[in-house]
């Protein structure tokens, strides 16, 4: 058997990577903001719930604060460009949707924009803000999400290109998922 290293407590959360980064976008007096989010999480079916770590330096969370909503959004692998620059620089200098080539667009359900070049986006009204050590949580509930067809039916279509999220591995690695793996419930063999 192969040996295992022991690590620092701090890297169990890169154990946890990858899901997909998301582009965090808000808006507060009409200015838009964007940022990279790799701590993202469902947090329950009914109601539906979803949370985003944020630290309380960033804009972005000066944004969500004020304004009780934001857009989660999904981007693909061709925009790794965008979303390390919108994970490594700051609104706080000006128009951070151009500064990192992204377009906003006119969401559904609240006034925060989406990123038009994501797949998917999921609108969200502030439910709760926790502090958890050096972040705070925001609970979001889901007010509406939509995806792209050939992206996301039931799960993402990891085949196609369109369906190829973007995964934070931690400073400037990403990663795309490449095989689906399907379970057969009749097959007792692959529980063994």
């Amino acid at each position: 058997m192969a040996t295992k290293v022991i690590l620092e407590a701090r890297d169990a959360l890169r154990l946890l990577v990858p899901g997909p980064v998301a582009l965090l976008s808000t808006m507060y007096r009409d200015q838009p903001n964007v940022m990279a989010a790799s701590w993202t999480l469902a947090l329950s079916f009914d109601p539906t719930l979803v949370g985003v770590a944020v630290h309380p330096s960033r804009l972005s969370h000066e944004f969500v604060t004020k304004t009780e909503q934001f857009v989660l959004n999904v981007p693909t692998a061709d925009l790794i460009g965008a979303v390390h620059l919108a994970g490594t620089t700051t609104g706080r200098s000006g128009d951070k949707f151009a500064a990192c080539g992204l377009t906003p667009a006119e969401g559904l359900e609240i006034e925060a924009p989406l990123v038009a070049e994501c797949v998917a986006h999921i609108e969200c009204g502030l439910l709760d803000r926790q502090t958890l050590g050096d972040h705070d949580l925001f609970i979001g509930r889901v007010l509406r999400v939509q995806a792209l067809d050939e992206a996301f039916g039931s799960v993402w279509n990891v085949a196609e290109d369109a369906g190829q999220t973007l995964h934070h591995l931690g400073g400037d690695r990403y990663a795309g998922l490449s095989r689906p793996y399907t379970v057969d419930p009749a097959d007792d063999d692959q529980y063994r």
